[in-house]
C-alpha cells in the first residue's frame, strides 16, 4: 500500500473513532465502582459491547493503540503534558495519543483530546501548518518549554489556533519516547483519582459531528428528529468534521465551524441523561442513575467552575 492510501486509511479511522466513540468520563459518575480499567479487554467491553459508549484519553487512545497495532500499523504510545492557558504551564503527564509512523514520516494521532484535538494525523514536522476544522488551523513546534530547566531538552508542542488570523495557543507537549502498557496503567490514576483532577467532579462528553450534520434546536424532539438527523441513527460521516457536541457540566452546546451555534443550561438529572440519550445515544439505568445521586457532579448540586485546558 501506498504512503498516501496508508495517510488517508489512517484518517479514515481516526475521524470515524472520533464521531462515533465520545470523550466522556460517565463512569466515575454514573457507576457504583467509580473504577476506570484500560486493559484491552476491558476497554472493548466497555467501548464496543456497550452502545454509544467511550472514555476518556487514556482509555479512547488505547483502544485506537489496539486497533492500528491489529491493522499493522507502525505505532507507539506517547505521554502528554496539557497547557493550562490561564497560568501559561505545563502541567505533569496526564494526557497519552499516538504516534504512527508510514514510509519514515511520523504523525501524531489524537483521538481524545476535546474540542481541539486534532481531527487529522498531524505530521511531526517543525512549524508545519495544517488544517483543523474549518477555519482552525495547528501545528506541531518541536522547542523547549519555558517550566523546564534545560533548554537542550526539546519536546513536540501542539498548538491551535481557530483561524489564520488569530495567534497560536499551545494545547499539550510531549517527550518523543514510548509509553509501556504499564506506564498507561500508571498515569491512568492521575485523572482517575487525583482530587485536583476536574474529572473527579465534573462530567463531560463531547462527540464531533460533520458538516453534513445540522442540529438546529438544542431541545429533544420527542420524535427524534432533529433537523432531519436521526439522533438514534450513525453520525453522518461522509463530510469533514466541522463541529462538536458538547455536555460540559451543566451546559450542552454545539459547535459548528469554530462558532457556538447554540447553548442550553441543564437544570437537572433527568434532562442530561434525555441528552445523552438523544444526541449520543447512551442510555443509563437506574442503577447508574442513582449513583450520581449526591456527588459533586450531581446537578441538584452546587455547579461547579469551568473545565480548565481541554477545549470546551
Amino acid at each position: 500500500m501506498s504512503s498516501d492510501a496508508q495517510f488517508q486509511f489512517l484518517a479514515l479511522l481516526q475521524k470515524h473513532q472520533l464521531m462515533h466513540i465520545p470523550f466522556e468520563n460517565l463512569t466515575l459518575h454514573y457507576s457504583w465502582h467509580r473504577v476506570i480499567d484500560v486493559a484491552p479487554d476491558r476497554l472493548f467491553d466497555k467501548i464496543v459491547r456497550q452502545q454509544g459508549r467511550g472514555g476518556y484519553c487514556m482509555e479512547n487512545n488505547s483502544l485506537f493503540h489496539t486497533v492500528l497495532l491489529s491493522l499493522g500499523f507502525r505505532v507507539y504510545m506517547v505521554g502528554a503534558r496539557v497547557y493550562d492557558k490561564e497560568s501559561s504551564r505545563y502541567a505533569g503527564l496526564t494526557h497519552c495519543l499516538n504516534i504512527v509512523t508510514i514510509h519514515d514520516v511520523r504523525y501524531a494521532v489524537d483521538v481524545c483530546f476535546g474540542a481541539k484535538v486534532p481531527v487529522l494525523p498531524l505530521t511531526l514536522s517543525h512549524n508545519q501548518v495544517q488544517q483543523h476544522s474549518r477555519p482552525g488551523q495547528m501545528r506541531a513546534r518541536y522547542d523547549s518549554i519555558p517550566q523546564a530547566l534545560s533548554e537542550d531538552q526539546r519536546l513536540w508542542i501542539y498548538e491551535h489556533r481557530i483561524d489564520d488570523q488569530a495567534p497560536w495557543i499551545p494545547q499539550y507537549c510531549f517527550p518523543d519516547f514510548e509509553l509501556l502498557p504499564e506506564d498507561i496503567r500508571v498515569l491512568n490514576f492521575t485523572p482517575a483519582r487525583s482530587p485536583s483532577s476536574f474529572f473527579t467532579y465534573k462530567l463531560v462528553c463531547v462527540r464531533f459531528t460533520s458538516e453534513d450534520e445540522c442540529y438546529s434546536s438544542k431541545q429533544p424532539s420527542n420524535d427524534h428528529q432533529v433537523a432531519g438527523h436521526d439522533q438514534g441513527a450513525e453520525p453522518k460521516t461522509a463530510g469533514a468534521i466541522d463541529g462538536a457536541l458538547i455536555v460540559d457540566g451543566h451546559t450542552f452546546k454545539w459547535r459548528k465551524g469554530g462558532q457556538k451555534q447554540w447553548e442550553r443550561t441543564l437544570t437537572n438529572e433527568d434532562e442530561r441523561a434525555e441528552v445523552l440519550r438523544e444526541y449520543f445515544s447512551i442510555h443509563l439505568t437506574d442503577e447508574e442513575r442513582r449513583a450520581i445521586k449526591g456527588t459533586a457532579a450531581d446537578l441538584s448540586q452546587q455547579r461547579s467552575a469551568a473545565s480548565p485546558g481541554i477545549g470546551f
